[in-house]
C-alpha cells in the first residue's frame, strides 16, 4: 500500500471513529502501517481501550507518544504561546479535560499544529487507561509531569489529592 493511500485510510479511520464506527476504524487501522503515524497509533489505542484491551491500548498510546515527541513540529507562534496563559485558554483547557476530550482521536494536522497539546492528550489517555487497569502507581508517576493550572483540578479529581 502506498503512503498516500495509507494516509487517506488513516484520515477515514479517524473520521469513522469520531462518527461512532469504532469497529470499522479498527479494521482500517489494523490493516495499515500505523506504527509510523502518531495520530493513527493513538486512534488504534482508543479502539483497543473501547474494546477493553487495556494492555494493547497502553502499548499503542506509548508508541504514539514516543513518535510524537520524535517528530515534534515547530513551536507555536509567540502570539499563540502568550494566549496559552490567558484565563480564557486555561478555562477552555480545563473544561476539555473534564469532558475527557483526550479520549477522542486527533488528526495529523492537530498533531502537527499543536504537538504539545497532542502530547498531553496522549498522556491523559495513558493515565486514564493505567487507572482502569489498576496501575495506579504508574498513573501517578506519569501525572507528576503535568504541571500548571490546567492540570490541578484534573489531578485532584483523578487521585483525590487535596
Amino acid at each position: 500500500m502506498d503512503v498516500k493511500n495509507s494516509d487517506s485510510k488513516i484520515t477515514e479511520a479517524i473520521k469513522y471513529f469520531r462518527e461512532g464506527f469504532v469497529s470499522e476504524a479498527y479494521l482500517l487501522l489494523s490493516d495499515l502501517k500505523a506504527e509510523e503515524n502518531p495520530a493513527a497509533l493513538f486512534t488504534l489505542g482508543l479502539c483497543h481501550e473501547k474494546a477493553g484491551e487495556l494492555s494493547q491500548a497502553i502499548s499503542s498510546f506509548e508508541k504514539a507518544l514516543y513518535l510524537l515527541k520524535k517528530v515534534s513540529s515547530a513551536p507555536l507562534s509567540v502570539q499563540m504561546r502568550a494566549k496559552e496563559n490567558s484565563e480564557t485558554y486555561i478555562q477552555l483547557a480545563i473544561s476539555q479535560i473534564a469532558d475527557k476530550t483526550y479520549l477522542n482521536p486527533m488528526d495529523e494536522q492537530f498533531c502537527a499544529l499543536f504537538s504539545k497539546s497532542a502530547e498531553y492528550n496522549i498522556l491523559l489517555a495513558l493515565i486514564d487507561t493505567y487507572k482502569k487497569k489498576g496501575m495506579n502507581e504508574q498513573a501517578k508517576k506519569l501525572s507528576s509531569g503535568l504541571t500548571g493550572p490546567v492540570f490541578e483540578a484534573y489531578k485532584k479529581e483523578m487521585f483525590n489529592v487535596q
